[in-house]
């Protein structure tokens, strides 16, 4: 473009009548520069017009945002606009455009003007009094006549025009086009868009993922979740489907397996995710198709936050209601009516409490399965869940399923171990004290021991047998009566069953057993315990006598080497001790020393084995007594000649033997003749015992030789009488 051709001022003119040319030039430059500053506005608000379209076009298309997303997109792009237009058209065309700053934009463009445009517009906007009239005329004439070279194609690049008008007017026409040739896609950007509605972009490749009513699926914590996506896809299914998780850790995909058959157009994929603890976002994946916006509310599952367990026992415990420890193994007695009160941690929509046999071999016939009802508490919000069992006549195992009102159920039964204990049969402990294999017909049978029950004992009886068709004989026990759990015999105060009123006759065979009852009361009738069963063979008092004599010889044999042990020791304490060889070291120990620690140890053996003797002796004279065969001098031959003083060496004779003998050995050079006088002492009493026991030997030797002298009449008068009746016999069959 070249400036107009103006005429040069006359030189009469005034300055500003000389300047007016140059302002007519800056007043058209500046109308093209407004004219620019639209077109360039409107290319690039085109240009913008045309992204902010395409932009949300691909981001709504790919991902699907939701409406809020899709908002802020919109709202982002407008703000878009309203900055290009404010600092792109309305800065720009409200800024000014003085002619003295267009002037100086002109003298850039155009090198050859040498400040004279500017100066002039300058000295005609200001006129100066020190600059020369003259001076002012030439330099605007200057200026004037260098109107005619001035192109403003020097000044606006029209190129770089052309290339932002060309450019938002190509933007635009892609978008007329898309919504031209492609009204369905514009209209549904517009309905997504602008009135935000959440209509689906439509796809080659469905997703539809189960259980997520409203993008939300509620889940326990610590639960494995299956996420099922069903595929529908035109032209075949997508090769990959996947599960995209983020949690505090980010973005994490997972591929999912295909579930199930499949077709060229449909399928099923899924994905387990593993102990969900806190709620994660999900996005499915497949072909062309996103779905996202899917959530997993991950909260705790309902568990057990209290347990109350109440039973009542059988009648014959004693029937009242009783509470058992809150544990999952709880022990209670057979028979018993249990209830149970379960309090949940949350609020229940539903819960099942079932009991069913811990053993299922073991029919209880008596125990249904109870159904669970629901309890409102104080707060009505149904926590409390109880249950009945009519009577526990066998192990039970209680499985608690509980439903909260999100639909969730504790991952495993909350399962309680009832065991039922039986009614233990009463424990026998009794014992014969003072009895050995043979009894005579008169004897008296003492029981010591203990009796028990674990709830309480009702009768208790000795049963003796004589066998044959002979019926069993009862004696009852007193002392069991009043339900005692334990009933206890002891050795002074023993249970005394007499046999006289039998009738025994030598040579029979008894079998004693002692039997006791308890109070139980469920079906099958009380339990029955049964102690040891003792046979014993019936002897007469001559026997018994025999059988006790022999075992009192064995005593005495025995008491014959316990002397014979320590009298050797008495000699090699008392035997003279040998030099000490001075080459031995001095802290060995002296022959002295040595022979007192031997005579010590034996006194000690001699002690113990007396004391045993002289118990077996007390047990004769008891077994003596228990039969009804003790009389006066065996009494005092047996308890105050042998027990006695045998009793008395085991608890003070011999102790005091050894520990002189100790002390002897602890100093090591005391004479040994004090130690021998104590061993002969003990030795002496020991042996006017052993005389006693062989007085009491030729006693019982001329006893068995009187019963041999009886024995021998009664084989003669015997085989006299059967004599006689060879004769009779005779004599009848004879002529």
């Amino acid at each position: 473009m070249t400036a107009p051709t103006l005429t040069a001022p006359p030189p009469s003119a005034s300055p500003e009548e000389a300047a007016a040319p140059l302002r007519a030039l800056l007043a058209s430059l500046r109308r093209q520069t407004r004219r620019w500053v639209w077109v360039e506005s409107l290319g690039w608000a085109a240009i913008a017009v045309a992204a902010i379209f395409w932009t949300t076009l691909a981001l709504d298309w790919s991902i699907e945002p939701p409406g809020w997303v899709r908002l802020g997109l919109l709202a982002a792009g407008a703000g878009l606009l309203v900055w290009l237009g404010i600092t792109k058209l309305v800065g720009r065309l409200l800024a000014p455009l003085p002619d003295a700053a267009l002037a100086v934009v002109v003298e850039r463009a155009h090198p050859a003007c040498r400040d004279s445009l500017s100066t002039a517009i300058e000295l005609a906007d200001r006129p100066r009094a020190d600059v020369d009239p003259d001076l002012v005329r030439r330099t605007t004439a200057d200026a004037v006549a260098m109107l005619g070279d001035i192109r403003t194609s020097a000044i606006f690049r029209r190129r770089q025009l052309m290339t932002r008008a060309v450019g938002g007017a190509l933007a635009l026409a892609t978008v007329a086009t898309l919504v031209a040739t492609r009204p369905a896609v514009g209209g549904l950007w517009a309905r997504r868009m602008l009135a935000l509605t959440d209509e689906p972009w439509p796809r080659r490749v469905q997703l539809e993922v189960e259980g997520f009513p409203g993008g939300v699926r509620t889940v326990a914590r610590g639960s494995d979740v299956d996420v099922i996506a069903h595929v529908r896809a035109d032209g075949g299914l997508p090769d990959v489907v996947e599960l995209r998780t983020k949690t505090s850790d980010g973005w994490r995909t997972e591929r999912m397996g295909s579930r199930g058959g499949a077709t060229a157009e449909a399928g099923s994929f899924g994905h387990v995710i593993r102990t969900a603890v806190a709620d994660t976002e999900l996005e499915v994946r497949g072909g062309d198709a996103r779905l996202g916006g899917l959530w997993l509310r991950v909260v705790e599952p309902p568990d057990l936050a209290g347990l109350q367990i109440d039973y009542q026992p059988p009648e014959y415990l004693g029937g009242d209601e009783r509470r058992a420890a809150s544990t999952r193994l709880v022990r209670l007695p057979r028979g018993s009516r249990v209830r149970l009160t379960c309090t949940a941690t949350k609020p229940l929509a539903a819960a099942r409490l079932t009991a069913t046999p811990a053993d299922s071999s073991v029919a209880a016939t008596r125990m249904a399965t109870p159904l669970a009802t629901l309890e409102a508490d104080a707060a009505s919000d149904r926590r409390v869940i109880t249950a009945t069992i009519d009577a526990l006549d066998a192990d039970a195992s209680v499985e608690l399923n509980l439903t909260d009102t999100e639909g969730l159920a504790n991952r495993e039964p909350i399962r309680i171990a009832l065991t039922a204990i039986a009614d233990a049969a009463p424990g026998v402990g009794l014992v014969m004290a003072g009895v050995s294999t043979a009894v005579t017909p008169q004897a008296r049978l003492p029981l010591a021991g203990t009796l028990t029950d674990d709830h309480g004992l009702t009768a208790a009886e000795v049963v003796l047998s004589r066998g044959g068709d002979e019926a069993d004989v009862r004696v009852p026990i007193a002392r069991v009566r009043d339900g005692l759990p334990v009933v206890e015999f002891s050795a002074e105060t023993p249970e005394i069953v007499p046999l006289e009123p039998l009738g025994l006759k030598p040579g029979e065979r008894l079998t004693v057993t002692v039997e006791a009852r308890d109070g139980c009361g469920l079906a099958g009738g009380p339990n029955l315990g049964r102690g040891d069963t003792w046979p014993l063979d019936v002897v007469t008092p001559e026997a018994l006598r025999a059988l006790l004599e022999a075992r009192e010889i064995m005593l005495r044999r025995r008491f014959e080497t316990v002397i014979g042990d320590l009298g050797q020791a008495r000699d090699i304490l008392a035997a003279p001790p040998r030099g000490r060889d001075d080459a031995e070291p001095s802290a060995s120990p002296t022959p002295e020393s040595m022979a007192a620690a031997r005579c010590g140890e034996a006194a000690a053996r001699s002690a113990g084995e007396t004391g045993e003797i002289a118990t077996a002796f007390r047990g004769i004279r008891r077994e003596l007594d228990i039969n009804g065969v003790l009389t006066p001098e065996l009494d005092a031959r047996l308890a105050t000649q042998i027990a006695t003083p045998l009793q008395r060496l085991a608890d003070s004779d011999l102790p005091a033997v050894v520990r002189a003998c100790q002390d002897a050995a602890a100093a090591g050079g005391q004479p040994t003749a004090p130690l021998v006088q104590r061993a002969d002492a003990a030795l002496a009493s020991m042996r006017a015992v052993l005389d006693t026991m062989l007085e009491l030997e030729s006693f019982n030797e001329l006893v068995e030789r009187l019963r041999a002298v009886i024995r021998t009449q009664e084989e003669i008068r015997a085989a006299t009488l059967e004599q006689q009746r060879k004769r009779g016999r005779q004599a009848l069959e004879g002529p």
